[in-house]
């Protein structure tokens, strides 16, 4: 297996808030993450959150920092986490300590902040966007639940899962409120529209799932089945976010499908990052369980690049070696992923989306709004 290992050093290119910050992968095991701050991301009147970093601290291109990023919606934000924590009171009171529990995490906001940012760019923020930023949010908790269960991951945010705390059973049953509770709320509006996108979106993200399941272990598995796969797991929900951000405001049908485009390539882009961090990050940096992707056979794309990389004779090697699976071949395949220009390959696959995802920002009105969620993208 020597013989397919090589010296390239690709710099790391990453979402980060309004940059794309790049490292060199000299610090590969050390340098790529995502660093959170303790407690609700946008709970103090300092909104003091979480950033998507390389082990540095994130200032944007004029200076500023993410939180100057987002300042457009700062005096939302806040009114969003106090919407999520009042729903602890729409649940059995016995669910009480969970519910709070889980909403509780120091998550970064992402599809929240996206469905504001839509809202302000198409004609305003009102209470219906507050109430769709909770919503999306419930939704991607419960995954995020469902997901720890999966992957028998212990931490989270830096604390420990509902499933370690609780058990399996418990936490898939509070995911499934969480859920029920997320569609509950959707069906509140006038217009049976949000809801049934909504229900549609979480359909999707729950199939994503079931399939990349089915896939396990799958060396067959081609780069377009993964894409698909992660477009429904994440893509979907980010495009949610945006599409019904414009349509509560009464958008064109082609600005809300702008805005759906733009969400669904952000979110196969911060996949992809995502699924990165999980090969070369640091636990304590990630502030959640790292590795499950390749313990549970999860093929993301840097290793289908590496399987494409490879002579068929090596293919079939790396192929044992996956399905063995031990601690010896998780490293071996680590090293062997650093090498092989896969690192760089996958990095410019974040970019291609993320320039998709600003090519349909072109049609939205100039404002502050639209001009934080382009540099998103810059």
């Amino acid at each position: 297996m020597q013989s397919v290992i090589t010296t390239d050093v690709t710099p790391c290119i990453f979402v980060s808030g309004r940059e794309v910050v790049k490292r060199e992968l000299r610090q590969q095991l050390q340098g790529f993450g995502v660093d959170t701050l303790s407690g609700g991301p946008y709970s103090k009147t300092t909104m003091l959150g979480s950033t998507l970093s390389a082990g540095v601290s994130l200032t944007a291109q004029s200076g500023g920092s993410l939180l100057e990023l987002l300042e457009p919606i700062a005096a939302e934000l806040p009114r969003v986490e106090v919407a999520l924590a009042n729903q602890v009171n729409g649940f059995d009171p016995r669910l009480g300590e969970q519910i709070h529990y889980i909403l509780g995490g120091a998550g970064k906001r992402l599809r929240p902040s996206l469905a504001l940012l839509a809202g302000g760019t198409t004609g305003g923020i009102t209470e219906q966007h507050i109430t769709l930023a909770v919503i999306v949010e419930l939704i991607h908790v419960a995954t995020l639940v469902h997901d720890d269960v999966l992957d028998e991951a212990d931490l989270r945010h830096r604390l420990p899962t509902s499933n370690s705390r609780w058990g399996n059973e418990i936490s898939v049953l509070l995911g499934d409120c969480l859920f029920a509770h997320a569609l509950r709320l959707a069906a509140s509006y006038p217009t049976t529209e949000v809801c049934r996108r909504v229900s549609e979106a979480t359909n999707t993200v729950c199939s994503g799932e079931i399939v990349q399941t089915q896939r396990r272990f799958d060396l067959d598995l081609t780069l377009e089945e993964y894409l698909d796969i992660i477009n429904m797991k994440t893509g979907a929900l980010f495009a949610v976010s945006c599409e019904l951000g414009a349509f509560l405001n009464g958008a064109p049908s082609n600005i809300v499908k702008c805005m759906n485009e733009f969400g669904t390539n952000l979110g196969i882009a911060y996949q992809i990052y995502d699924d990165c961090v999980d090969i070369f990050g640091q636990e304590r940096q990630a502030g959640k369980s790292l590795g499950t992707d390749m313990k549970k056979g999860k093929l993301t794309l840097p290793f289908l690049l590496l399987l494409q990389h490879v002579s068929p004779e090596s293919r079939q090697e790396l192929g044992a070696m996956i399905l063995r699976n031990g601690q010896q071949e998780q490293q071996d395949l680590l090293r062997l992923v650093l090498g092989n220009g896969v690192v760089g390959e996958s990095l410019a696959t974040i970019d291609t989306y993320i320039s998709r995802a600003r090519a349909s920002l072109s049609a939205l009105s100039s404002n502050d709004y639209t001009r934080t969620l382009a540099a998103l993208t810059d």
